[in-house]
């Protein structure tokens, strides 16, 4: 077994590493020194140079190092040359894209979010809320053309117009359009019939209803906006998107895989760019390319806001001067993951700064108490990863939000309880009582932040759309919450009636105080009463209010130096045996601002790193 397994002593770590730096020429010989304070004495286990050279790059880049690489240090003659070698080879490493590449994983292995996928048993997860696009063959008379799904009426296929055909079959040639799609800028399409018009209205010819067309619909798989619309300027109302595939299952060419990718990618963009890791869950800002922007712009339109409607540069990479990943430098590419404020593109996701800048402050804060007032919330206060439409929707109950979220960032366990521990009976809470209570005391008090995400069946017969509860258009009444509104026990107030019950933890509200204002049961802000991770909220609504306290109490710096540790050294740190240790890392850490490249840095100037087998 390692030597290091054993290595129990915070004491003795923190004297380890308080010796000269890995690079300095004698730290070799100093390291084989014993400990003259202890009786335990490391092993003499020191890599060699080369070893060493392979640690960097493979544990930075996730390659071996080039045979030049090694020859150069073969040909070092002196530990003076090895050592400046070695540095500079850091250096290089933290500025390849390669890193940038490495972080990526490191984050899809740091940050287990789940796939994009609600509903249809799985197969698929149609959450781009927008028209869906059809193709015509390429043995038809328009090869490659789009049209809308629902163009004709029911039962009649609008690929007719593909061959010159309408609903009947009968020749008509259907109106033929050329329009730069957003997700192919510096393109063209062709689309055929109303699709590609600038219709933003329909009249119900019935009832004189008028339609909004920046709204789209539920359908079997393929939802479409109502029949007669455009898609909006660029098409921004409409993906091409066909059945259960064409979200896409697997690379990036296809929509679901963004926001299963955009926790993964903040981390590597926050590494990168030298950002407070912080920001990560209490940041305004995240990183998109066109589809997954895409996914925030028509959010914020199915639940209200036409702010967008204006906006023509959200989808155009070239004139989007905002930091970039190092992989998709090519100005015009759609795939590039670019920064952008939340509220920039869905309204609702509240950035709480002066002309919306982007910030990671702690002082950024909204409080809303809904048992207080029966005004509506301003919308959700963007919190990094807490806050991303796939990370939410892939937890899809506030409690397993939580916990998630609590393992993830604080490194918390959940397990159950000894069989010799006793508790009270469980009446209706298990915040308070039975053996539940072991769990739930700490995953009520966070889940109460995480009640603002859920899915509405009443947009989709067949496929859940997300929706934030409250937000927008999305006002919740009594009989949302009786189950009787709008359909039956599928509507997720049926849901909210047995999990949001009164007078417990996850919900302290009062009958009373429900029948004043129904949105009440969707508190989502800790009382002052509440202690979460050894700290009171400030009242904070929302996940933001839940990151914020992760930072105040140290947890997320803890959690995120033992992460760090593990990537750069190769093993976790105890936190039973190594707390002193673990702590001294989150010093450093927090001095350096939070930042990932100069915490690696010092993390690989230790001697621990030269240890091996």
């Amino acid at each position: 077994m390692h030597w290091h397994l054993h290595w129990k002593s915070a004491a003795l770590a923190a004297a380890l590493f308080a010796t000269s730096g890995l690079f300095s020429p004698d730290a070799h010989a100093q390291q084989c020194e014993p400990e003259p304070s202890g009786p335990v004495v490391p092993p003499n286990d020191q890599m060699s140079d080369s070893r060493l050279l392979r640690r960097i790059v493979l544990g930075l880049t996730g390659t071996t190092p080039t045979m030049e690489q090694y020859e150069a240090m073969a040909a070092a003659a002196s530990p003076e040359a090895r050592a400046s070698l070695l540095r500079s080879t850091l250096d290089e490493v933290l500025a390849s894209p390669k890193f940038y590449e490495r972080m990526v994983n490191f984050g899809h292995d740091w940050i287990t979010v789940g796939a994009y996928t609600t509903g249809a048993v799985g197969d698929s997860y149609q959450g781009d809320m927008s028209g869906h696009l059809f193709r015509c063959a390429d043995n038809s008379l328009h090869p490659g053309a789009y049209y809308a799904v629902n163009e004709f009426i029911s039962g009649k296929d609008p690929g007719q117009q593909c061959s010159d055909k309408d609903a009947d079959g009968q020749p008509a040639v259907p109106e033929v359009r050329t329009v730069e799609p957003w997700w192919a800028p510096g393109t063209t399409v062709q689309v055929l019939g109303a699709a590609g018009s600038d219709i933003k209205t329909v009249t119900d010819s019935n009832n004189g209803t008028v339609y909004d067309c920046g709204v789209a619909n539920g359908g079997y798989y393929d939802p479409g906006l109502y029949r007669g619309c455009g898609c909006g300027p660029n098409l921004v109302w409409c993906s091409p998107i066909v059945g259960l595939s064409g979200t896409g299952t697997g690379g990036l060419g296809g929509q679901r895989r963004h926001p299963y990718e955009e926790p993964a990618r903040l981390f590597a963009h926050l590494a990168w760019h030298d950002r407070p890791l912080s920001d990560l869950v209490i940041g305004n800002y995240s990183v998109g390319t066109n589809w997954l922007r895409a996914l925030y712009v028509r959010l914020g339109r199915q639940s209200g806001s036409k702010a967008l409607d204006a906006n023509t540069t959200w989808w155009r990479p070239d004139v989007d001067t905002s930091p970039r990943d190092p992989v998709h430098p090519t100005a015009n590419d759609p795939q590039a993951w670019r920064e952008f404020v939340v509220e920039d593109l869905e309204p609702y996701h509240l950035s709480l700064t002066q002309n919306r800048a982007r910030s990671g402050s702690l002082d950024r804060t909204y409080r809303f108490d809904p048992r207080t007032t029966t005004e509506q919330i301003q919308g959700l206060p963007t919190a990094g990863v807490l806050t991303m439409m796939g990370s939410l929707s892939s937890f899809p109950r506030e409690r397993v939000r939580a916990a998630r979220f609590l393992e993830i960032f604080a490194c918390q366990n959940f397990s159950p309880p000894p069989a010799d521990v006793h508790f009270p009976p469980l009446e209706i809470d298990p915040a308070t009582g039975g053996t539940c209570l072991h769990c739930h005391k700490t995953l009520d008090p966070a889940a109460i932040y995480f009640k603002r995400w859920d899915f509405t069946p009443h947009t989709s017969y067949y496929v859940p759309w997300p929706f934030m509860p409250g937000v927008g258009k999305h006002r919740i009444t009594a009989e949302w919450i009786s189950g009787r509104y709008p359909h039956d026990g599928n509507t997720p107030g049926s849901r909210w009636r047995n999990a949001f019950v009164p007078n417990t933890v996850l919900t302290p509200v009062t009958p009373e105080q429900l029948k004043t204002n129904p949105e009440a049961i969707m508190l989502d802000a800790m009382p002052e009463s509440y202690t979460l991770l050894g700290e009171h909220g400030d009242g904070t609504a929302g996940p933001l209010g839940f990151g914020k306290l992760l930072i105040r109490s140290g947890e997320f710096d803890r959690c995120a130096v033992r992460k760090l540790y593990t990537l750069v050294i190769g093993r976790d740190l105890n936190p039973a045996t190594e707390k002193g240790f673990i702590d001294k890392l989150s010093r450093e850490f927090v001095a350096g601002d939070r930042k990932v490249r100069p915490f690696i840095r010092y993390l690989f100037e230790q001697p621990e790193l030269r240890r091996g087998l």
